[in-house]
């Protein structure tokens, strides 16, 4: 694939979203792909190795600004497959002319108000959510990011995907254990939370205070001078170490030389140093909030960051007691375990390929044709009973009022944009429905792959007519069987035996909609394997016994009114009311998403 990475800012390698950036560039690089990344001058050294778009490290204003009035102009957006904005939560554009992916890595501005200035936060709660919710998938690297963005930022919550982020374990190194505990974080007041950290640790017994160090690495940020003020005049100041910043190949010495690993941070869209040190051995403490309480929940010892008591009583009780300590170091290593950055690369690339988009509540596909098939290739050596479907505009209607009809969809393991309607319904929407997807065209292409294909559905006749047809095709596939969709050439209880005995692939049913989705959904487990695809009208076209538009309608994506005029008055409530219908109805359903 070729990939376009917007990786600014880098923060000159030192902050947490530059190591977000540094792995999964170097994930990505390992799977294969073709990498160009967008970098200020602080990254260029770093990424030299890839095709760069290098942009003038400017301040924080004009870099913002230029980002999204001028970069996505400069870009040849033809080049590429797809774009990932690395850090969403800093920087975006004002459109995506392409698949675009936004990774926001927290919205911690709304738990911490003091974090930053007047201008940037409203560059945070009024811009960025506005630009951001352009992008055709949100990336959120937390459950607790994810609910963020729904109720700060009205993102629609079929928009988002969680994908954790990984981390890189630290080596195993020898060395000899010290009596200290550890907190990695940049020196930054108050999220951060080290006041309240060395409130804590001034609580903790006289003989914890006097055997035990504080170890604080971490560069100076917004705020440091305060938590610096406050240790020199602390009666334990000489417990408190202030390091600076340390390299990432210093940190396995000092996770190996330490007792405890403590995280009190107010506020995490993730976490990295937590796994890091779970995965060192060490017995972990940390706040309950946001990123943190879901990665440690089950295990690491829990405590409120507002607390400097209850951090007391952490640290306390972690350190008074050896069992409990390998306890939590056990825990810890398998915790981390689930977690690594060829999973995310992984993530991000499961996104692009199955990229969807969401009209009423109802995901479905929107890639290629090509892309489609390769789904369903899949799908059939998996040899399980799946259930696929086709949306259009009426379908959408449908589904707009019949829940039942909508949860079936919901339920298919992969639903495909048919037609115009849900084209234009997903643009309004903000996504891109890159190719018509439709049953009709499907058909002889799978013609020519090597499955048993088993026609069902429509009027009796048709579905023997349209197999007489299809096997004219003189493609790769076996079509094995067929019967009509009223029972009349066959019962149910026969076509369940055919499937068996002929061992077929696939399934095409032609009952039309809602009937077909409900039928396949209620007789999936009946399957024997098959991938049940709902074709509505497909055996008409391919009996022949209703004629398809020319192909310069359907290129023009005009193929409904070649429709209409076949069968007027069976479609004329279909298209002369649905279509406007279902058109004010997402126009509505936009204005409710935005509010």
């Amino acid at each position: 694939m070729k990939i376009l990475l917007s990786a600014i800012p880098f923060d000159n390698g030192k902050s947490g979203i530059s190591v977000y950036i540094r792995e999964v560039v170097k994930a990505l690089e390992q799977q294969g792909h073709e990498l160009t990344l967008i970098v200020e001058d602080d990254g260029a050294k770093e990424f030299s190795r890839f095709d760069l778009i290098r942009i003038k490290k400017r301040r924080a204003l004009f870099s913002m600004l230029y980002s999204l009035f001028i970069l996505p102009f400069r870009i040849n957006w033809k080049k590429f497959d797809f774009c990932i904005m690395l850090a969403a939560n800093r920087r975006v554009f004002c459109h995506y002319p392409i698949f675009t992916i936004a990774v926001v890595h927290d919205l911690s501005q709304y738990h911490v108000p003091v974090k930053y200035d007047k201008f940037r936060m409203f560059y945070i709660k009024r811009v960025l959510p506005y630009y951001v919710r352009k992008a055709q998938n949100i990336v959120a690297i937390s459950n607790s990011t994810r609910n963020d963005l729904i109720k700060y930022w009205h993102i629609p919550e079929e928009k988002i995907s969680v994908v954790y982020n990984g981390f890189t374990p630290p080596e195993s190194v020898e060395t000899e254990k010290k009596k200290q505990i550890l907190y990695i974080s940049r020196i930054e007041h108050p999220g951060k939370n080290h006041l309240n950290l060395l409130k804590a640790f001034e609580l903790l017994p006289e003989n914890l205070k006097k055997e035990y160090t504080l170890v604080m690495p971490g560069a100076s940020w917004n705020g440091a001078e305060t938590v610096f003020e406050y240790a020199k005049n602390s009666p334990c100041k000489e417990q408190f170490q202030f390091t600076g910043f340390v390299d990432f190949a210093k940190l396995p010495e000092l996770y190996a030389q330490s007792s405890l690993y403590i995280f009190p941070s107010h506020f995490e869209g993730f976490g990295l140093s937590l796994l890091e040190a779970m995965h060192a051995g060490i017995p972990c403490a940390c706040s309950n909030n946001s990123s943190l309480g879901e990665l440690g929940q089950g295990a690491a010892e829990l405590f409120s960051p507002e607390s400097p008591e209850e951090i007391c009583e952490a640290i306390k009780k972690i350190l008074s007691d050896s069992n409990y300590q390998q306890e939590l170091s056990a825990k810890g290593r398998v915790r981390a375990a689930c977690f690594s950055w060829q999973n995310t690369a992984n993530g991000l690339m499961d996104i692009y390929q199955k990229r969807s988009a969401s009209i009423f509540g109802v995901p479905f596909f929107i890639g290629t044709m090509d892309e489609a098939l390769s789904q369903l290739d899949c799908m059939v050596k998996e040899k399980r009973a799946r259930h696929v479907a086709f949306i259009n505009a009426h379908c959408l209607n449908i589904a707009y009022k019949n829940k039942e009809y909508k949860q079936i969809l919901n339920d298919c393991a992969v639903v495909f944009a048919d037609g115009i309607g849900a084209k234009i319904g997903a643009k309004m929407l903000g996504y891109k429905v890159e190719e018509n997807v439709n049953g009709t065209d499907m058909f002889p292409l799978l013609a020519d792959k090597p499955y048993r294909i088993y026609l069902f559905g429509g009027a009796p006749g048709v579905a023997a007519t349209a197999l007489e047809n299809a096997k004219k095709l003189n493609g790769k596939a076996e079509f094995v069987g067929c019967a009509d969709g009223f029972f009349k050439e066959k019962s149910e209880e026969q076509i369940f035996a055919e499937l068996s005995e002929l061992k077929a692939d696939i399934l095409l049913v032609a009952m039309g909609v809602p009937k077909q989705e409900e039928w396949i959904n209620s007789r999936l487990d009946r399957l024997n394997g098959c991938v049940a695809i709902g074709v509505g009208g497909l055996l008409d076209f391919v009996s022949q016994r209703i004629p398809r538009a020319p192909m310069w309608m359907r290129k023009l994506n005009i193929e409904w009114c070649f429709r209409l005029y076949c069968e007027p008055k069976r479609l004329f409530k279909r298209y002369i009311i649905g279509n406007p219908l279902f058109i004010g109805r997402v126009f509505l359903s936009k204005l409710w998403r935005n509010k």
